[in-house]
Parts: structure tokens; C-alpha cells; sequence
């Protein structure tokens, strides 16, 4: 078979096109991204939050990572509730955590604007669709011919949740947005 490509090795990724044997030499600063949420410190009742259920997430960073070309991150204080993106391709995924005041259960899910895609993620002892496999983060995979702005929404019927005053750190802490392009 020589130097000629097989059949199977004909995706190409980040322009770059597969060896005879399949293998692909990238590198992760080739990829680009939008990255919010490192782990800092700040209070949730600091961001825009009005509420934790049927109400948009807010994620925190002092220095995210946009390396997405044409994408404007939306938010004030370093908190930030969505990413309005160009036309192209993307692998959306988030993890949100929030602080109990008993056994519940919280449900998140990414939004394009005008609808959830992607899984719902559940977090909680007491989830809501018990017979589901219950993802602890949410995903995505879409095509947008035109911009598009993603957010993360929380449904309705979340429960025993603190409220915003009292959630402190926790969402800064443990949550983030991650967005990757993979035209």
C-alpha cells in the first residue's frame, strides 16, 4: 500500500491529515477555545444570578481564555452567563456545582438561544429522572450555519437548593464553560 492513504484515514483534523498508520500529529495550542472557570474564589451572589432554577448560570474567571475567532464572552465582575460564537462547529461542555440545604437535586443544560441541547447533567441525591443515567456535566455537539449564543440554563424543579446569598464560593470554585471549535 505504500504512501497512499486508505479509505478509513481520510478525516482530517485541525489541517492536518492522518499517516498511513491512522496517527494524527496535533498540538492543543492549535485547537481553539473558550475556556471560563479556573477555580477562583468569588461569591455567588457577586454575579448577575437572579435565581437557580429556570434561570441562566453565571461562571466565573479573571482571565479567561477566548481563542475563538469572531466570539464575545457576555458578563460583568468577571462573571459570565454566555458566549455568542460565529458560524462553525463546537463541542460545548460545562460542570456546575451548587451548595444543598438538604438532600436535592440540581439540573443543568446547555442553551442556544432558543432551546436545550445536548444531555441535561444532574447533580443531587434526589434526581429527577432516577431511571436515566445521570451525568454529572453537560455536552454538546452542534453545526451553526449563522452566530449563535450559548448559555447554560437550569430547568425547573430543582430542590432544596441555598439560596444565591448563601451558595458562597462553591459556583466560582467548582464550575466552567468550555467551548471547543472543531471545524
Amino acid at each position: 500500500m505504500g504512501g497512499y492513504l486508505m479509505s478509513h484515514n481520510v478525516i482530517t483534523v485541525d489541517s492536518t491529515k492522518p499517516s498511513s498508520l491512522s496517527a494524527y500529529t496535533i498540538t492543543l495550542e492549535a485547537l481553539k477555545r473558550v475556556h471560563i472557570g479556573r477555580g477562583e474564589s468569588n461569591d455567588y451572589d457577586q454575579s448577575a444570578a437572579s435565581g437557580l432554577s429556570d434561570s441562566t448560570l453565571y461562571f466565573y474567571d479573571t482571565s479567561p481564555v477566548n481563542q475563538i475567532t469572531g466570539a464575545t464572552l457576555s458578563g460583568a465582575n468577571d462573571w459570565y452567563s454566555s458566549v455568542s460564537l460565529p458560524a462553525g462547529r463546537y463541542l460545548v461542555r460545562c460542570g456546575f456545582d451548587v451548595t444543598f440545604t438538604a438532600s436535592g437535586q440540581f439540573a443543568y443544560q446547555i442553551f442556544n438561544g432558543t432551546s436545550y441541547i445536548g444531555n441535561r447533567a444532574q447533580i443531587g441525591d434526589t434526581l429527577q429522572y432516577a431511571t436515566e443515567s445521570a451525568v454529572g456535566s453537560a455536552y454538546a455537539v452542534f453545526d451553526s450555519t449563522s452566530s449563535i449564543t450559548v448559555s447554560v440554563k437550569t430547568p425547573t424543579g430543582n430542590t432544596n437548593l441555598a439560596t444565591i446569598a448563601n451558595q458562597n464560593a462553591v459556583p466560582s470554585e467548582r464550575s466552567y464553560l468550555s467551548i471547543l471549535e472543531i471545524s
